[in-house]
This record gives structure tokens, sequence and C-alpha cells, in this order.
């Protein structure tokens, strides 16, 4: 039952944001709000769960894309760079990251921190890579700075809005034009 209401809670969070409500969620899932509570304690926990469950599996996403041999790294960092949750489905609610960062400011720190820990994952594998010549040799400094600022603008809902995108969609766009540049194919 847990984890029904979990994923009932990620679909209003998806449609609504995180103004909705545990009326709204009980009613969706035909429960009191009574029953509810004895699963989670406040709205609160219940959006914790939410996103600790989205950064459990972009982590273990992320561990898989380290781990498959098969993967060139320049095909490792393109699907790092893409990484995006996939357990509750594409987010189309462009507020919601905005809704999160005012309203669950503790939450949105968790992610945060997710993020800071992927991305000096990620710098670590390009300066190895590098230091072994399968990169060419770059500012991984200011290579870092970029990937922190192009994703923080990624989850502008004004810019995902305007340009209809999902922000799994602006991921990939970011990680095939850091990665491949603007040359055009087999150049």
């Amino acid at each position: 039952m847990r984890n029904r209401i979990l994923m009932a809670a990620a679909d209003e969070m998806k449609t609504r944001g995180v103004k909705f409500t545990m009326s709204d969620l009980a009613r969706r899932l035909s429960l009191s709000k009574t029953s509810l509570y004895e699963h989670f304690a406040s709205k609160n926990e219940l959006v914790h769960d939410i996103l600790a469950t989205a950064i459990q599996d972009v982590q273990n996403q992320e561990q898989e894309i380290y781990n498959n041999s098969g993967l060139s790294v320049v095909e490792k960092i393109q699907a790092l760079l893409k990484l995006a949750p996939k357990v509750f489905g594409s987010i189309n609610n462009h507020s919601l990251y905005d809704d999160l960062r005012h309203y669950y400011p503790n939450e949105w720190q968790m992610v945060s921190d997710c993020r800071d820990e992927q991305l000096n994952r990620l710098t670590s594998l390009v300066i190895q890579s590098i230091e072994t010549h399968s990169l060419r040799p770059v500012n991984v400094s200011v290579l870092k700075q970029i990937i922190t600022s192009v994703t923080k603008d990624l989850f502008n809902y004004r810019f995902l809005e305007e340009s209809n995108m999902t922000y799994a969609d602006s991921l990939s766009a970011m990680a095939d034009i850091f990665v491949f540049g603007l040359l055009p194919p087999n150049k």
C-alpha cells in the first residue's frame, strides 16, 4: 500500500506540482486521509520519500553506466549527462522544480547535493580520461562550471515551457551538444 500511495502522490506532483493536497491524493486512491496518514506521517514525508526514490533511481542508473564496460568514455559521459529519474515517468510539470525549491527547501537541498555528487563523479571520470589520453585536455574547472550552470538553467520552467520540452528532453539535447559539439557528423 505504501508504494501505491507513493506512486499516486508522484502522479499528483507531476500534474499539480507540490501544491496537491492529501485530500486530492485520498480521492485519487479512494482512501480516507486517515489511511494515508497511517503510511506517511505528513505530506512533507511523502514528498521527501518521492524525491529519495527518484534520487535512488538516478543513482542506480548512474552506477549501471559506470559499470558498463561496453560503453566508451564518450558514450558514458553522454549517458551520464542525460540522467533523469525514470521511476515515476517523465515530469512535464514545468513549475515543479521551482515549487520544490520554494516550498520544500530541505528536499531541494537533497536533490542539489545529489546533483553535486554526480558532477564530482563525472569530473573524476573526465580527469581520469584526460590522464589516459581518452579525452583531449580541457579546463576541467570551466567544464564543471558550464555543466553546473547549464543544468541549473535547464530546470527553469519558463525555458522548458517555451521550448515545449521536458527536463529529460533538454538534458538529452545538452548531452548531444556537449559531446558532439557543433560539427556535422563524421567530421
